[in-house]
């Protein structure tokens, strides 16, 4: 779970970095955002935190995960 979730919020960070770089203007804004949004929240540090460790257990964490990995392709339909 936490592998995965490190996996999924690097790619996401360095995705997000290529598209703003990369893409034009109109079009890199959005995705960008997403894309460092979906690894703000997949960040495994963050959930450790005593608020958030709180607020879900480790298998609503772990369907949250998966969640946002197979949602994360919406976000490059504007594309």
């Amino acid at each position: 779970m936490a592998a995965l979730s490190w996996i999924i919020c690097i790619a996401t960070f360095l995705g997000g970095l290529a598209a703003r770089s990369d893409l034009a203007y109109p079009v890199a804004e959005p995705i960008a955002f997403g894309l460092l949004l979906a690894s703000f929240l997949s960040c495994p540090l963050l959930w450790k935190m005593p608020p958030l460790s709180d607020l879900f257990s480790g298998r609503q964490r772990m369907m949250a995960c998966l969640a946002l990995l197979l949602a994360l392709p919406l976000v490059l339909i504007p594309a």
